[in-house]
């Protein structure tokens, strides 16, 4: 987490409302922010074993299961994503990524608009000077 600190590398941050949200939200927050910053693994093939298919990732000192808690943090990561916290998901985007997006393109306040001017009055400079012309 220093590295994230360090670098200003955005993250979600689990709410710790005790006002607010019940007294297991309140746990489970606590508990989701001790596990960041997330270990997922993803996958790159499945193999049987004991006759049902486990998903896998292969290195040549063993083999890492995707939905194995000891392994990796992608279920617990999947439903943090895809239900227990959806609805603080959606607000943030709607109400911080997409606004601050459509702030930046309606003000014209973009990397690429900047550049865009940048080169614009490079060129506008350039063509003002006199140029010398070898013969």
């Amino acid at each position: 987490m220093d590295d994230i600190a360090a670098y200003n590398i955005p993250v979600f941050n689990f709410p710790n409302s005790e006002d607010e949200d019940d007294e297991e939200t309140v746990e489970e927050n606590a508990e989701l922010r001790a596990m960041m910053p997330f270990a997922v693994v993803g996958c790159e093939e499945v193999i049987n074993e004991d006759g049902r298919p486990v998903r896998v990732r292969s290195y040549p000192w063993g083999v890492v299961q995707v939905d194995n808690d000891e392994h990796s943090d992608f279920d617990r990561l999947r439903y943090v994503l895809l239900n227990s916290h959806i609805g603080d998901l959606r607000d943030l985007t709607q109400n911080d990524i997409y606004e601050l997006y459509r702030t930046e393109k309606l003000s014209g306040n973009t990397i690429a608009g900047a550049a865009a001017n940048d080169a614009a009055s490079a060129q506008q400079s350039m063509s003002s000077q006199p140029r010398a012309v070898a013969v």
